[in-house]
């Protein structure tokens, strides 16, 4: 009798087994469903919420400046970027530009946004933003030809934007995991309007001397070398910004982010 009375005290009821699985599942969602730090504000969805996002993202930005651990969010300042592929393939500018372990510097601490004209209904927040300064330095590899001069060359690269007139078009889709409506961004576009672009490129042509010249050619008519080259440029940036904000987005619910 001792012996069997112990033996039915090891095994689980269907009563308990319930339990267990119900926790389990509460410690999962648990788990899943992450809220906005404490520090960042959080805007309600009225006819205010457009101007609030403008403070409430203005003030995050800053804050993940040094990046989230928990989000799993890099450093934004510096942000170490491995790669960056610009393409431009018709006249006058044919190039072909990659950019590697690039380190893009400034961009934070000079960045404002403007204004916000959102429609989450359909899962659109547009943004613009201004920023002062943004500076990229990394190890280069180009070849192409601009108007009817070839160029090719790779060493270090400075690319630097100043007073930067940026839109950013987020295009989301909602998802449901563990009976919860989250949002991801499906699309990130970036359109950049500087008022100035310097470029500097090491050791093109192998030539020390047709370098400076190229270079001083390339700053000369920067508005046409970058007019052709920024679609490419904000192609990249926008993959870039997607994958950052989807590591918040896909984390933490909708209603979390914006209350009803």
């Amino acid at each position: 009798m001792e012996l069997r009375m112990r033996y039915r005290l090891t095994q689980p009821t269907t009563a308990s087994l319930l339990v267990l699985a119900t926790t389990a599942v509460l410690m999962a969602v648990s788990c899943a469903a992450k809220d906005l730090p404490e520090a960042f504000d959080k805007c309600k969805r009225d006819s205010n919420f457009d101007k609030c996002l403008v403070d409430a993202v203005n003030k995050a930005i800053q804050i993940l400046k040094p990046g989230n651990k928990e989000f799993e969010v890099p450093a934004l300042e510096p942000l170490h970027v491995k790669s960056l592929v610009i393409d431009a393939g018709t006249a006058p500018i044919n190039l072909r530009q990659t950019l590697k372990n690039v380190m893009v510097t400034d961009m934070i601490s000079t960045s404002k946004i403007q204004r916000y004209r959102t429609d989450l209904d359909k899962y659109l927040i547009i943004c613009d933003s201004f920023t002062g300064r943004i500076q990229m330095l990394g190890d280069y590899e180009m070849s192409g030809r601009i108007l009817l001069l070839p160029i090719t060359g790779n060493g270090r690269a400075n690319i630097t934007l100043v007073n930067t007139k940026i839109e950013h078009r987020l295009i989301g889709e909602p998802f449901e995991k563990d009976g919860v409506q989250y949002m991801r961004l499906k699309e990130y576009r970036v359109s950049f309007d500087p008022k100035r672009v310097y470029m500097h490129f090491e050791n093109l042509f192998n030539d020390a001397t047709l370098s400076q010249t190229m270079n001083r050619f390339l700053n000369d008519n920067w508005e046409t070398v970058f007019n052709e080259l920024k679609v490419g440029y904000a192609k990249s940036f926008g993959r870039i910004f997607r994958e950052i904000s989807n590591r918040l987005f896909e984390k933490i619910p909708m209603d979390s982010i914006f209350l009803r």
